[in-house]
């Protein structure tokens, strides 16, 4: 694992998230088709109460989504941007946020070393934090993730906030397969074949890190968790093909 390139690429992709903030919520208020589906495969449809882990939250839109479709939500939030957060705080019917600054990326190159550092996650004023929930997501994260020992590590993560009946959910960005994106995209430089740069719209000189997770790699990062986990299913959904994003649910082994 290369940590010089992987603070390099995470250091980049917070400074483009500050910068765009405003705009990139403007684009990301409506929900993911593929939604629909992980509630379908998680059961969660129409539950009276659902508690949920989200790891980078962004404007907090799933759990605005989830909100429409479940009695109540109890969310414990995490992300590196406070202005993505701030944009979605208003009231809404039966949503309770808990929301924490953290730069996921570092704590993730963290847990690469000492799994441990993970328990720094639950610890709120000596009550649990985030642990025990229904359903575990990341969405439009794990492709910000420049080494597979993070992307790894975060599989991990996922697992470790969810109770014995509960389930995960990832979205892994599958980018270079769609023509007009691969187009925009620059190859990051000490990066590997799928590791690239990505700008946003007319902003000069501002990139993000992205990594384009293929087939036989999301089946790898499977395998890192297959002992804790069994894979519920997976899909492709979102954008115009309806193939932008690649989806897997996994749910915990008892």
């Amino acid at each position: 694992m290369d940590k010089s390139f992987a603070q390099r690429m995470s250091s980049l992709t917070t400074q483009f998230y500050a910068r765009v903030a405003s705009s990139f919520a403007d684009t990301r208020q409506g929900a993911w088709p593929g939604w629909e589906r992980v509630i379908a495969e998680t059961g969660l449809e129409g539950m009276s109460r659902v508690r949920i882990f989200d790891v980078a939250c962004g404007n907090l839109r799933f759990e605005r989504f989830l909100a429409k479709h479940v009695g109540s939500v109890e969310a414990w939030c995490m992300d590196n941007n406070d202005e993505l957060a701030s944009l979605a705080r208003t009231s809404i019917d039966g949503l309770d946020v808990r929301y924490r600054r953290t730069d996921v990326a570092e704590l993730l190159l963290e847990v690469v070393d000492d799994r441990s550092a993970v328990t720094m996650l639950r610890l709120d004023d000596n009550d649990a934090w985030g642990a025990s929930c229904d359903l575990a997501v990341s969405f439009g994260f794990m492709h910000h993730l420049p080494t597979f020992e993070q992307r790894a590590a975060l599989m991990h993560l996922l697992l470790d906030h969810i109770g014995p009946q509960g389930y995960v959910a990832i979205a892994f960005w599958q980018f270079a397969d769609d023509v007009r994106l691969r187009a925009k995209a620059h190859h990051a430089e000490g990066g590997g074949e799928h590791d690239y740069l990505l700008g946003w719209q007319d902003v000069s000189d501002v990139w993000r890190f992205c990594h384009h997770t293929a087939e036989d790699e999301i089946g790898e990062l499977v395998a890192t968790v297959s002992d804790a986990a069994r894979e519920v299913a997976r899909f492709s959904a979102d954008g115009r093909t309806g193939k932008l994003n690649r989806y897997v649910v996994l749910a915990k082994r008892c």
